[in-house]
């Protein structure tokens, strides 16, 4: 694969960070989202004040989503590169990437499904609110897997010039283990754990985040070594003509190595 697009699937991981923190939070303003604890009405007057502003936000946030379709897919490549007893990781990586993205576009869908008929019902209204902030920050276990598939693959990588460095792995694992930050936010209308609070919101998006931008460095870093370990064909292999000598220099004409007998 040429270099250049490898890089360009690179940086769709901190363009798709980009895209989604001006889309959710400087057009859209839900971030940090209605608090769980708010009353119905409270919550349908602000989608009612800012509908267009949502819909917007949330077009702009659908549109870099598919960004993190080539990041994902780049990561699940150079796993496999690293080393063929890594293909089942990479495997279960790139399927949990791809429900990453699937959850996404879901929470994406319910805010602008909110945004085109802001004047449903205000307990409609809350009940569409509560299921997308649930369906963006309470499914980890998809998230959490992927990390750790991909933690595990980097401290597996046992070679003398491992692919990424090893440290990698351990933020990968780490940033796993804060992804189940968001499994107590069925039980917190207040406090850290609920999705506008602290840990399930803050720690976690921050955290993914750091991942996001970890990852681009070290695969930007393994495409740069790999192009200079590989030299270009034409000169790892030496044309044939000068490797093989001409027949007739290395073996002289007949005629000359047979003398004439006395009686001719």
């Amino acid at each position: 694969m040429d270099r250049r697009i490898e890089q360009l699937c690179a940086w769709c991981g901190p363009a798709f960070l980009v895209v989604l923190v001006v889309g959710l939070w400087f057009v859209a303003g839900l971030i940090p989202p209605p608090s769980p604890s708010d009353s119905a009405e409270h919550i349908a007057a602000f989608y009612r004040a800012n509908a267009g502003q949502v819909r917007l936000g949330m077009l702009i946030c659908m549109l870099g989503s598919v960004l993190l379709a080539p990041f994902i897919a780049l990561i699940s490549r150079q796993i496999r590169r690293s080393s063929p007893r890594l293909e089942l990781l990479a495997d279960v990586q790139l399927i949990c990437g791809v429900i990453a993205v699937v959850i996404l576009l879901l929470f994406e869908l319910l805010l602008a499904t909110i945004a085109f008929r802001p004047d449903m019902s205000p307990q409609v209204l809350r009940a569409l609110n509560d299921l997308a902030w649930t369906t963006l920050l309470w499914p980890f276990s998809p998230f959490s897997l992927e990390y750790a598939a991909i933690g595990v693959a980097v401290l597996t990588d046992r070679r003398e010039h491992p692919l990424h460095p090893r440290w990698v792995g351990l933020v990968s694992l780490l940033v796993a283990a804060l992804f189940a930050l968001g499994g107590p936010t069925l039980w917190a209308m207040h406090g850290a754990f609920s999705w506008d609070g602290l840990l399930t919101l803050w720690v976690v998006l921050g955290s993914f985040g750091l991942w996001v931008s970890v990852m681009c460095w070290s695969m930007i870093r393994a495409i740069a070594l790999q192009g200079k370990a590989i030299p270009p064909q034409g000169k790892a292999i030496p044309p044939q003509g000068k490797a093989i000598p001409l027949q007739g220099k290395a073996f002289p004409p007949q005629g000359r190595a047979i003398l004439p007998r006395e009686g001719d």
